[in-house]
């Protein structure tokens, strides 16, 4: 079995340590340890805030391709304050993108969740509560939360979610025990536009286009976004992923649209 990073980090840590036992005593050693344990912390917490580093496991963050397509995603919704507007102009510019709802959210405004679902967008899982703790839920709370999530979307859209954007995109070794279980795909990004701290539009665009790749993803809100800044926002990001001669697709077009290495 293909070890993970965070695999490798625990033996790495391991031999490091035993190395520090043989070649250190006293106080040298305690500092020794101090410092690698605290390394290996500060790593695998790093890792869990940004999955495409792999830490616990593979997530799709971009995918290898030399055509210029990319991926836009929106978390948090259906949010009735800001979505319909979004689905408004995706549907003028013959864009379709990617929903990763809130369970809650969808068994709150199921119209709103169905009317992504027809007009030809594709919804993930996002989990059914959304919650800041979710990266502490043990296995079985975890499943059950992704599951009640599955059962909600699947009914409002008529089709089971493949993919699985966790809260905040924390990671750790459950979350990926755990959709593996339910042949779900977890999706990071390669793009975070950090929509929701309030800097200026213009902002937010400029650290896209610094990253923009072919085959990247990149990660928005529809939820809890003042309507007129997610159109604004959405609308001036299309012109110019359309002045550089990018495509917009949904996250599993982007995902078939793999090259081989």
């Amino acid at each position: 079995m293909r070890l993970t990073r965070f695999q490798w980090l625990l033996a790495a840590t391991v031999v490091l340590a035993a190395a520090v036992f043989c070649l250190s005593a006293g106080t040298a050693r305690w500092v020794l340890w101090g410092v690698l344990f605290s390394a290996a912390g500060l790593a695998a917490g790093l890792g869990a805030s940004f999955p495409e580093w792999g830490m616990f496991g593979s997530s799709l963050c971009r995918v290898r391709t030399a055509r210029k397509v990319v991926a836009l995603t929106f978390d948090d919704g259906p949010d009735p304050a800001g979505t319909p507007a979004l689905l408004d102009l995706l549907a003028r510019r013959g864009v379709r993108a990617t929903f990763f709802c809130v369970g809650r959210q969808v068994a709150a405004h199921r119209d709103l969740a169905r009317r992504i679902a027809a007009e030809g967008h594709l919804i993930g899982n996002h989990s059914f509560a959304h919650s800041c703790g979710t990266n502490l839920f043990g296995e079985a709370r975890l499943r059950a939360d992704l599951e009640l999530a599955q059962r909600e979307i699947t009914r409002a859209a008529g089709r089971t979610p493949e993919f699985y954007r966790p809260p905040m995109m924390l990671t750790n070794p459950r979350v990926f025990r755990v959709t593996r279980a339910l042949s779900l795909t977890v999706a990071g990004c390669a793009i975070r536009c950090y929509d929701r701290r309030g800097g200026s539009t213009q902002k937010v665009l400029r650290r896209v286009l610094r990253r923009l790749r072919p085959g990247v993803i990149i990660a928005l809100h529809d939820g809890g976004v003042p309507p007129e800044r997610l159109v604004e926002l959405a609308g001036q990001l299309l012109d110019k992923l359309d002045a550089q001669g990018y495509r917009c697709l949904r996250l599993d077009e982007l995902a078939a649209c793999e090259e081989p290495a």
